[in-house]
């Protein structure tokens, strides 16, 4: 007997039973039409694709199909009938077969018959029908299954599905609404602390409902009223239907919140950390960072996550110049960088990186930065000892060199004029005694004026005692107060400009001013009062500081040897009357203050003296 074509009623589940393995037969309510499966079609005989004009009583041996159908149905699925069917070539045989209203329970449009196994007749394979096995398969599968017809009525569900249920376990059937499970859930307390009646259950109901509406097999999780976590999804059929599945994840749940609990130990470690911790991906986009980075910056670590590393760290460029060094071969770099912090503070930084590859290429990147700012400033202060001491030994040096050279000329004056007072004593001549005593007399205080300015050369040039802020301005009118006798016997002009701030020693700075002004007094022409101009000029970093005369001058050949201890280029004492320690002193506090002085050689109306020092 062979099909022609026809659709079967609209409101039959042909495409759901079409996917079953096991014989399935669709009929309308008056059973003038059906439609095979290809599991019945295999069965039956039949050819086509399994919609017929055929009324049903052509594979259902029976008087009045119809009506057998209608009594058949109220029994629903948990039963199952043996009934008389016939195949395309005219044999009979026997089988069970549940039989389901299809559409509303109290409106069916039709009805479907599962075949679950043969009772006489057929090969062996379809003694033990596919049906019987496709349940026993689902009963046995561990998750949660159930269909749904387009009108949200269950039309198969497996143990798992219904051991889901709980103690609404037993309303779950053949038939019944999607929402009458999900109130019976509600009211068997499934959904843990939420109470049937209360608008929050009323709202789980519904949101359930919308899950199931939108069909897009994105999963939702939800606890159980006996601590059970359970995964829920919705997937739609071409035709309509909805397969759900339900999956007990508890003990997923459970790794999930103990990797979670991990997760907050090792954030909350990351955030005690006192280091800099942070994590960028191949593109440089920061995806984590602690709070000593983001304070460091100023900011917080919700703040940064999502930017680049290259506009956070664009006044670092080097540290980022030498991220990008990392290779496959050399994976980790170690390095120093000086950087400055959200108060503009610069901090000394050591940074280990590290990268993680894809072949050549970079795809993260982890940097951890330790503040070693006080290290830093302690090596620093060791090598500004260290050279200090090389000073003072050099000091030291030339001074005992100064001792053995220009002492000794006094020191044989005193000698020399001593025998010869001696032998004028000795030989009754004491005419020249007075004058000879004169000389021992005035080699003694050179010498005593020597030893002096050695010892404040020695002893004070270092010895830095209070570094502070100190305007210039006070400390020229200081020194000019200490040298007004000399500036008034030469009648001096001394003009001084407006000058900034200095970071110094009130004290040793004063020195330095007295000696640089007073040497210009000291040397100008004999014939005309001189003229001192100090004036000066701030930086970023410094200050630059000018004192010029119009004196005699400085040979420019002697610009470095000027500074030297006992260094004089004028013997005349009896007019240019000094020791030659004056600017050696200078250079010394200068020095000291991590400065430097130096004679301007451009300068040809005098001597013009600069020196610069750290600004305030």
């Amino acid at each position: 007997m062979a099909s022609t074509s026809m659709h079967s009623p609209r409101d039959f589940s042909e495409s759901l039973y079409e996917l079953l393995p096991f014989p399935v037969i669709v009929t309308d309510l008056e059973a003038v039409r059906f439609f095979l499966n290809e599991a019945g079609r295999r069965t039956l005989g039949w050819e086509g694709n399994g919609a017929t004009d055929e009324a049903l009583p052509a594979v259902l041996r029976c008087d009045d199909v119809a009506q057998l159908l209608q009594g058949l149905a109220v029994s629903g699925r948990g039963h199952s009938h043996v009934m008389q069917f016939l195949r395309a070539d005219g044999s009979e045989f026997e089988a069970s077969a549940h039989v389901i209203a299809l559409g509303e329970a109290d409106l069916p449009t039709g009805y479907a018959l599962m075949l679950r196994s043969l009772s006489t007749g057929g090969s062996h394979g379809e003694q033990v029908m596919l049906g019987s096995r496709i349940y026993s398969a689902l009963d046995k599968i561990p998750e949660g299954v159930v269909i749904f017809d387009r009108n949200e009525r269950v039309l198969v569900f497996n143990r798992a599905f219904r051991e889901s249920c709980g103690a609404a376990k037993h309303a779950l059937r053949v038939g019944v609404s999607l929402e009458s499970i999900l109130r019976a859930n509600v009211r068997s307390g499934i959904y843990k602390g939420i109470v049937e009646g209360t608008p929050e259950a009323e709202a789980v109901v519904q949101a359930r409902l919308a899950h199931h509406r939108e069909q897009s097999g994105v999963p939702t999780i939800f606890p159980t009223g006996d601590g059970r976590w359970i995964r829920s999804e919705c997937h739609a059929t071409g035709s309509g239907e909805v397969i759900g599945l339900r999956i007990d994840v508890t003990d997923l749940k459970a790794i999930e919140e103990a990797l979670d609990a991990k997760q907050r130990q090792y954030a909350e470690l990351l955030r005690l950390l006192p280091d800099q911790i942070v994590r960028a991906d191949r593109d440089l986009i920061i995806r984590f960072c602690n709070e000593p980075y983001a304070r460091f910056r100023g900011t917080t670590p919700e703040r940064l996550i999502g930017r680049n590393l290259k506009e956070i760290e664009e006044r670092q460029s080097a540290g980022l110049r030498a991220l990008m060094r990392i290779t496959p071969e050399a994976p980790i770099l170690t390095g120093e960088f000086r950087m400055p912090n959200a108060q503009g503070e610069i901090r000394s930084i050591l940074w280990i990186a590290t990268a993680t590859f894809e072949g050549a290429q970079a795809v993260e990147f982890v940097a951890v930065g330790r503040d070693v700012t006080e290290t830093w400033r302690q090596h620093e202060r060791l090598e500004e000892q260290a050279l200090e001491l090389q000073r003072k030994n050099e000091a030291l040096n030339q001074f005992t060199g100064t001792v053995s050279h220009d002492l000794k000329a006094p020191i044989r004056h005193i000698a020399s004029f001593a025998e010869m007072i001696a032998e004028d004593i000795e030989r009754g001549e004491l005419d020249d005694l007075a004058l000879h005593a004169d000389y021992v007399r005035q080699a003694a205080r050179r010498m005593q004026r020597l030893v002096e300015r050695l010892l404040e050369y020695a002893q004070i040039a270092y010895s830095i005692r209070h570094v502070e802020r100190v305007p210039l301005d006070a400390v020229v009118s200081d020194a000019m107060t200490v040298l007004a006798s000399h500036i008034r016997e030469a009648n001096a002009e001394i003009e001084v400009m407006p000058l900034p701030c200095v970071k110094g020693d009130p004290e040793l700075l004063r020195r330095l001013m007295q000696n640089l002004i007073g040497n210009a007094v000291k040397y100008r022409h004999s014939d005309r009062a001189p003229r001192v101009r100090v004036h000066g000029e701030a930086s970023a970093d410094e200050v630059r500081i000018v004192v010029e005369d119009d004196g005699i001058g400085v040979d420019p050949k002697y610009a470095e040897a000027v500074f030297g201890l006992f260094q004089r280029l004028h013997q005349d004492e009896k007019r240019y009357d000094g020791t030659g320690i004056g600017l050696a002193l200078a250079k010394r506090i200068v020095e000291s203050h991590a400065g430097s002085i130096s004679l301007d050689t451009t300068y040809r109306n005098g001597a013009r003296f600069v020196v610069t020092l750290p600004r305030a």
